[in-house]
């Protein structure tokens, strides 16, 4: 059943640009770009969220997410004021849809197994209302079988109706990221997964309206692995790249140099070590694409996952052998904890390693935490000034790179902190010349000369 965008026959696709009713469930980073750029493309698009606050905001032609978010502020205000989109709560509003795109969270419970129960209440949701002949796309990423083994066998007993008789089905696996949420949506190559030929067929009428990209069709079980596989195969650069950052510190390199030496040869891709790896799915994606076999048998993925999930600890020792350096009791020291979010000039906290630092440091210290672009706090007082969260700190741990932190004047910096310490977990500084300045300084991959 593999084919590209090219290949794929559109045959049986009657739906035109500026016809038809689609609902999208789930407005979060995936679920909201995708309901506008179905308005976008000439939808009458209905996004259903239970966040009663976030439906109004939207309802409002406003955007909930916060941070850097090229184009969406003005795509929301103008396909909500043209009557393209509307938010609700209420799933009645499914009944009318001709397709409806499901685009909800699937996260890892503490023992690392999958947990489905809002993707599964979901979707019994959308089966009670959905009309016959529609089309369900999920955009969800799915531990691999729970389309065939799960959600169609929902589907079909929620409705009353048959699934490839009734009503078509599609896994589409969403490739967004925070910070290019419409950039993503509307140029990268989509995966579309059909329970068969007529399903696959529908699907493109409304995918090749809202992306540029090519769109490769193939089976479900095709489409599930291979999304997992994506991140996991990330997940698995990045927790390298970060081994050698920890080699580089032990034997006094520069990790970042190495990574650009190692990158001259051909076929050669090293990653960026850093603090931690944060979001929603690099740190799942890995025990989602190992939770439906044996997973007792695979070592590689969850040896990655170790090292990434250890790399927020090794910063909090860093930061304490840099306290020690400077003679400054734990107990009686600020530390400021510079950046919640996980990505650069982003309001997304999920997963972030920040978490992981502030807790170990609230059991010793007094903590403050800068952001400029998330709203709620976690644990610890939030501030949105840099001058505000670095008065009087006695430690500066770096755990985001937010593009205000690489623009630091480190002379007032000093001035203005109690104890000149600077931990930096994202590469922003050069060793030789913080230290050059007066602070004590430690940073991942940054072997001490």
């Amino acid at each position: 059943m593999s084919a590209s965008r090219s290949e794929a026959s559109l045959e049986g696709a009657e739906i035109g640009m500026s016809q038809g009713n689609v609902a999208v469930i789930g407005l979060g980073y995936v679920g909201l770009p995708v309901a506008c750029v179905l308005a976008e493309a000439g939808f009458d698009t209905v996004g259903i969220d239970i966040d009663v606050a976030r439906v109004k905001t939207i309802n409002d032609g406003m955007c909930p997410i916060e941070g850097k978010e090229p184009g969406i502020v003005q795509l929301i205000k103008k396909v909500v004021r043209n009557g393209k989109l509307h938010a609700s709560a209420d799933y009645q509003e499914v009944a009318g849809a001709d397709a409806i795109f499901v685009c909800l969270d699937s996260p890892i419970g503490p023992d690392h197994c999958p947990d489905l129960s809002i993707l599964k209440s979901g979707t019994w949701e959308v089966g009670r209302r959905m009309k016959r002949q529609a089309l369900v796309s999920i955009e969800s990423t799915l531990p691999p079988g729970t389309m065939g083994n799960v959600l169609i066998p929902q589907l079909e007993k929620s409705s009353g109706m048959k699934a490839g008789k009734d009503f078509s089905v599609v896994h589409c696996p969403e490739r967004v990221m925070p910070g290019k949420l419409l950039h993503n949506m509307t140029t990268l190559d989509r995966v579309i997964g059909g329970l068969d030929q007529e399903s696959i067929g529908t699907s493109l009428s409304y995918y090749s309206k809202i992306t540029k990209g090519r769109l490769h069709t193939t089976d479900l079980i095709s489409a599930e692995i291979s999304k997992t596989a994506e991140n996991a195969y990330r997940d698995v650069q990045i927790a390298f790249a970060n081994e050698i950052a920890l080699i580089c510190e032990q034997m006094g390199a520069e990790a970042m140099e190495v990574r650009r030496l190692v990158n001259t040869c051909p076929f050669r891709d090293m990653h960026v070590p850093g603090a931690g790896v944060g979001g929603h799915c690099l740190p799942k994606d890995s025990w989602l694409l190992v939770s439906g076999a044996s997973a007792s048998q695979f070592k590689l993925l969850p040896a990655a996952r170790a090292v990434n999930e250890g790399m927020p600890g090794h910063l909090c020792e860093l930061a304490e052998q840099a306290m020690l350096e400077a003679e400054r009791p734990m107990k009686d020291s600020l530390v400021s904890v510079m950046g919640l979010a996980f990505l650069s000039d982003s309001d997304d906290t999920r997963n972030s390693p920040a978490k992981e630092v502030i807790d170990h440091f609230l059991a010793q210290a007094q903590v403050v935490v800068h952001d400029e672009f998330v709203a709620l706090p976690y644990k610890a007082p939030l501030v949105r000034s840099i001058h505000q969260a670095l008065s009087g700190s006695d430690c500066a741990i770096f755990v985001t790179d937010h593009s205000a932190y690489k623009k630091l004047d480190m002379n007032e910096i000093k001035e203005i902190m109690r104890t000149p310490v600077i931990v930096d977990g994202r590469n922003l500084f050069n060793q030789q010349e913080v230290r050059a300045k007066g602070f004590i300084y430690r940073g991942i991959g940054k072997g001490m000369k």
